[in-house]
């Protein structure tokens, strides 16, 4: 009986622990988006993942990338969105990144697009964490 009640006790403490741990979930997007650009040279010439880390409340639901046939330039800018919405909606709180130049293919981002409906996902992810940020802006 002793060792059930001791186990009892430890889940409780544990479960308590993960709920006080927990992040608050984010009231005005908007305004947390714009502590990001204010603070914008922190993340600037930064790889992606960095941002994406710090963000620890609220994660993109959603992105639409600008790709282009520039062989220079080919993802010049990505718009991130934090809701359900349709990310062609307007008026909503949005973060649009501007990426430093590289020579990494874009076949598989504009398959990410068209496979998940814009959705940020793991893959796209994966895919934008090594990019490396030149310049963000929050728009609504």
């Amino acid at each position: 009986m002793n060792i059930k009640t001791n186990t009892f006790l430890i889940g409780m403490l544990i479960s308590l622990g993960g709920f006080l741990n927990a992040q608050k979930p984010v009231k005005d997007t908007l305004t947390y988006l714009k502590k990001f650009e204010i603070n914008k040279e922190k993340y600037i010439g930064k790889p992606f993942s960095l941002l994406l880390k710090d963000m620890a409340q609220l994660q993109p639901t959603k992105a639409r990338s600008d790709i282009k046939e520039d062989r220079d330039n080919p993802l010049p800018s990505t718009v991130f969105t934090f809701s359900e919405r349709n990310i062609s909606s307007g008026n909503q709180p949005s973060l649009v990144i501007t990426w430093k130049p590289d020579d990494s293919p874009t076949t598989p981002l504009e398959f990410f697009q068209e496979e998940h409906n814009y959705r940020f996902t793991v893959s796209e992810k994966n895919y934008f964490e090594k990019k490396i940020i030149r310049n963000m802006v929050v728009s609504k």
